[in-house]
């Protein structure tokens, strides 16, 4: 009797985790594609990458390839763990949305990189800035993949 009263809660566990170890992949796809991205291009980078913009739109500070790639991973490596404890969370809403907005974040980044250097390497189509626009729906994919349910 005792078995048969546990067997859901063992489903709704095992579901629970699943789903989080998918929103969790799906909040680092766009870390996946960045990467991807950067090392098929990082032999067209210059020394130096514009990382800040003036108010007119032009460059007003610069670092190095690998630096900013570094600064760039340390922050989006804080938002990927925050976005995967928020995929476990005992608070599924709660979870839900912050494992959403993290990821949103995350998948932010990963395109503003890609512009940055997309603009360094002279490879930049005009579609990437609508891309950039999107790349928060992104966060659209881990609030699908977890359940609204409180279990």
């Amino acid at each position: 009797m005792q078995r048969l009263m546990n067997a859901p809660m063992d489903s709704a566990g095992g579901r629970r985790k699943r789903e989080g170890v998918f929103a969790a992949i799906a909040a680092a796809f766009p870390v996946v594609v960045e990467v991807a991205v950067t090392s098929a291009w990082w032999d067209r980078l210059p020394d130096r990458i514009a990382t800040t913009f003036g108010p007119d739109g032009s460059p007003s500070g610069y670092g190095t390839p690998v630096g900013t790639a570094i600064l760039l991973a340390a922050i989006q490596a804080l938002f990927l763990v925050a976005a995967v404890g928020s995929a476990f969370a005992r608070d599924r809403r709660r979870g839900r949305i912050s494992c959403a907005v993290t990821a949103g974040f995350v998948a932010a980044l990963a395109m503003s990189w890609l512009i940055i250097v997309g603009l360094a390497s002279s490879t930049l189509s005009p579609t990437a800035w609508w891309l950039l626009a999107a790349a928060p729906a992104w966060a659209l994919v881990p609030y699908g993949l977890l359940s609204p349910a409180r279990d």
